[in-house]
C-alpha cells in the first residue's frame, strides 16, 4: 500500500518580532503522535513558513496529499488565502485544521477545509487518518481535553533542521550564547483571566515527570541544548504537590531555564528550588500596577503580594522580565511613570510589553460590554497587533474602543492609549529592557 503524503504546515507567525524563538511545539507533538500510530503509512513533513514573505510560501511547499493546519486566530487569513493557492495547484489534495481558531470559529473553519478537527487534536487525529484510510472523511471532528497525557510519546525535533531547533539568545546575560529551544510539559492554566485567550482556562494538566526528564535529556544529546525556554503558562506550578516534583524533574537534567509565573502561590522555599533546578529568569505575568485593572482582569492578586514575589526572586538570583499590558480598564492617568518607576524599583530586567487585545477566547472578546468596550474588530488580521513586535517607526493601531464613560471612569481615547504605549516602548528600548 502506498503511503500518504502528508504535509503539516507551520504559519509564518510573522506578527512575532522573531518567530523562530518559539518552536511549533504542537505540530511536532502531532506529527510525533501520527509516527507512532501509523508508522509507515504516512510520510510525514513539517513545512515550516516562518522566515518567508507570504509571497514565497507556494514555491516553498512541495506536492502532498495532504495538507494539516493548527491555527490561531491570528493565523487565519493567512491560512485562508494559503489554500486558495494550493487549491490551484494540487487540486486533489485535502486541507485539514484545527487549533484555537478552528474551535471557536468552526464556521470558518467549513468555509475554507475539507476537514475540521475541535478541541485538542491527538485522538481525533488518529479518528480521522483511520477515516482517510476507508475513504470516509468526516467534515468535523471533535475532541475533550486528554485525561492521560502519559500516551503522549517525547516530541521528536527530527521534523526541522537543527538550525530551526537550536538558536542562541533565549537566555539573558552570562547565558546569551547557550544553545537553547522552547518545550511545554503541561497543558492548560489554574486560572480565569478575563484578558487570556488560552482555551483550557481553570484547570491544568502535567506531563509525567520522568517524561519531563526524559525530553530534556533527548534535547542535550542530540541538540547540544543547554537552554531551554519552558512555554508552559506556569513555568513554577502553583502548589507544592506539583512544583516540588515538577522543579525537581528539570534539576535533574542539569540545564539553565527560564520560564513564567504568577506572582501569587509560590512560597519562597518553591522560588529556592527553581534556582537549584537551574531557572535563571522568570517573567512573571503582572499584566498591571494598577489594582483596579488587577480585580477588572480577575487577577487574585494584589501589588503587597507581587513585590514581595520580585523581592523573593532578587533575593535568590533570578533575573526578572514582567509582563505589562498597555490600555487596560480602570488604567490611571498617570500609568506611564507608575510602570517606569516600578520596574526601576524592582530592578526589572525586560519587559513583555503588548497593547491590550481582545482576542477570541476572551471574556472581553465575548462579553466587550461588560468592560466599557465596543466596535471590536471582525477582521482578523488586525489581531496580529496583539504581540507587540512594532519596531520604533510602527504606530500600532486599536482593536477596539472604549465607551466615553464606564463603570471605573472615563474611558481613554485609542490616540492616548497608543501613545502611552509609544512612550513605555521606546522608554525599555532604551533602557534594553525590550525583548
Amino acid at each position: 500500500m502506498k503511503s500518504i503524503r502528508v504535509g503539516f504546515i507551520n504559519s509564518s507567525g510573522s506578527y512575532n518580532a522573531d518567530p523562530f524563538r518559539n518552536q511549533p511545539l504542537t505540530i511536532i507533538y502531532l506529527l510525533t503522535y501520527l509516527e507512532k500510530y501509523f508508522g509507515e503509512k504516512l510520510e510525514l513533513s513539517l513545512i515550516d513558513l516562518r522566515g518567508l514573505p507570504e509571497n514565497e510560501f507556494v514555491s516553498h511547499i512541495p506536492e502532498n496529499d495532504i495538507f494539516l493546519y493548527t491555527l490561531t486566530t491570528l493565523d487565519f487569513n493567512e491560512a485562508e488565502r494559503l489554500v486558495q493557492k494550493l487549491r490551484d495547484i494540487y487540486p486533489i489534495a485535502k486541507h485539514i485544521s484545527g487549533g484555537p481558531h478552528i474551535t471557536l470559529f468552526p464556521q470558518d473553519g467549513e468555509r475554507v477545509f475539507d476537514a475540521i478537527a475541535l478541541g485538542e487534536g491527538e485522538n481525533s487525529i488518529i479518528e480521522l487518518f483511520n477515516d482517510i484510510f476507508n475513504s470516509e472523511l468526516k467534515p468535523i471532528y471533535r475532541q475533550g481535553p486528554l485525561s492521560d497525557l502519559q500516551t503522549i510519546p517525547i516530541p521528536s525535533r527530527k521534523w526541522l533542521p537543527k538550525s530551526s531547533v537550536v538558536i542562541q539568545g533565549l537566555l539573558n546575560k552570562e547565558y546569551l550564547k547557550h544553545n537553547g529551544t522552547s518545550t511545554l510539559f503541561s497543558r492548560g492554566c489554574p486560572f480565569d483571566c478575563h484578558f487570556c485567550s488560552n482555551l483550557e482556562k481553570g484547570s491544568v494538566r502535567y506531563m509525567p515527570y520522568e517524561t519531563i526528564t526524559q525530553e530534556i535529556e533527548y534535547l542535550k544529546r542530540e541538540y547540544g541544548v543547554n537552554a531551554l525556554a519552558l512555554k508552559d503558562d506556569n513555568g513554577i506550578p502553583v502548589g507544592r504537590r506539583f512544583a516540588r516534583p515538577w522543579l525537581e524533574a528539570i534539576g535533574k537534567a542539569d540545564i539553565k531555564w527560564r520560564g513564567q509565573s504568577r506572582a501569587t502561590g509560590v512560597t519562597e522555599d518553591m522560588v529556592k528550588l527553581a534556582k537549584d533546578s537551574g531557572c535563571v529568569e522568570i517573567a512573571v505575568g503582572l499584566e498591571t500596577i494598577t489594582p483596579e485593572s488587577m480585580d477588572i482582569l480577575n487577577k487574585p492578586l494584589n501589588l503587597t503580594e507581587a513585590k514581595k514575589y520580585l523581592l523573593t526572586l532578587q533575593k535568590h538570583g533570578i533575573g526578572i522580565r514582567i509582563h505589562i499590558i498597555v490600555g487596560l480598564p480602570g488604567e490611571p492617568e498617570n500609568v506611564v511613570d507608575s510602570t517606569l518607576k516600578f520596574c526601576d524599583e524592582f530592578g526589572v530586567n525586560s519587559v513583555l510589553l503588548s497593547l491590550l487585545t481582545p482576542l477570541p477566547g476572551t471574556a472581553m472578546y465575548n462579553n466587550p460590554s461588560s468592560f466599557g468596550m465596543k466596535n471590536i474588530t471582525k477582521n482578523w488580521d488586525d489581531f496580529r497587533v496583539a504581540f507587540g513586535s512594532f519596531d520604533a517607526n510602527e504606530k500600532p493601531k486599536m482593536t477596539f474602543e472604549y465607551e466615553k464613560e464606564t463603570s471605573w471612569g472615563k474611558g481613554k481615547s485609542s490616540e492616548e492609549i497608543i501613545d502611552n504605549y509609544m512612550i513605555l516602548q521606546e522608554a525599555f528600548r532604551e533602557g534594553s529592557r525590550k525583548f
